[in-house]
């Protein structure tokens, strides 16, 4: 951790900040796990009666990913800063677990808020219905692992993502490309809903 709030921590003169590595890491780890699991939240939001969904799997990835572009860059900055405050004075084998824990706990609320709002609003306005409690749960759960698994990696790989700039500056020009696009699309979805059911 940095001596002075104003510090920058690096692992070498020349390298990225630590923690904006630390962020890439999340955010990359998050984008495959929304790009994977895009079909099972769509699944959760389709037509009731027939099971149809209510948007294309494509443009329904990229808003997920939009989900965990936002929170890796707004949100994890945070929980980073809050973890790394936690662990200053931890061993440093147990440091990258309690990353995994604030990443299980911030990524879990993150999805059910968020996600399960995005998810209710579209749901609502083209079946009339929500979520079920059980469908809340696995969302919750699902977010939860992934942002775990997030954090857990971003503690542990960091010093070596650090180093290579051009790696680095390509996985956050991807993620910000899907996140641009997921916002575009959202809006366009949005856009297109009936008043009311």
């Amino acid at each position: 951790m940095a001596s002075r709030w104003t510090e920058v921590e690096r692992v070498e003169q020349g390298a990225l900040p630590t923690m904006l590595a630390q962020a890439v890491i999340i955010g990359t780890a998050l984008t495959v796990g929304a790009i994977a699991c895009s079909g099972f939240y769509l699944s959760m939001i389709g037509d009731p009666e027939t099971g149809a969904p209510v948007v294309a799997l494509v443009p329904w990835m990229t808003v997920t990913v939009l989900v965990a572009v936002a929170f890796s860059y707004i949100v994890g900055f945070a929980l980073l800063w809050c973890a790394e405050s936690f662990t200053n004075r931890m061993a440093d084998k147990f440091k990258p677990w309690a990353y995994a824990v604030v990443g299980l706990i911030g990524y879990a609320i993150w999805g059910l808020f968020v996600m399960g709002t995005t998810m209710n609003s579209l749901d609502s306005a083209v079946n009339g219905v929500v979520l079920a409690n059980s469908d809340m749960l696995a969302l919750t759960a699902n977010y939860a692992v992934f942002g775990f698994i997030a954090f857990l990696l971003a503690q542990a790989y960091a010093p070596k993502l650090a180093t290579r700039k051009g790696v680095a500056i390509a996985l956050l020009v991807v993620q910000i490309v899907l996140a641009v696009l997921g916002a575009a699309v959202l809006f366009m979805m949005f856009g297109q809903l009936p008043a009311s059911k």
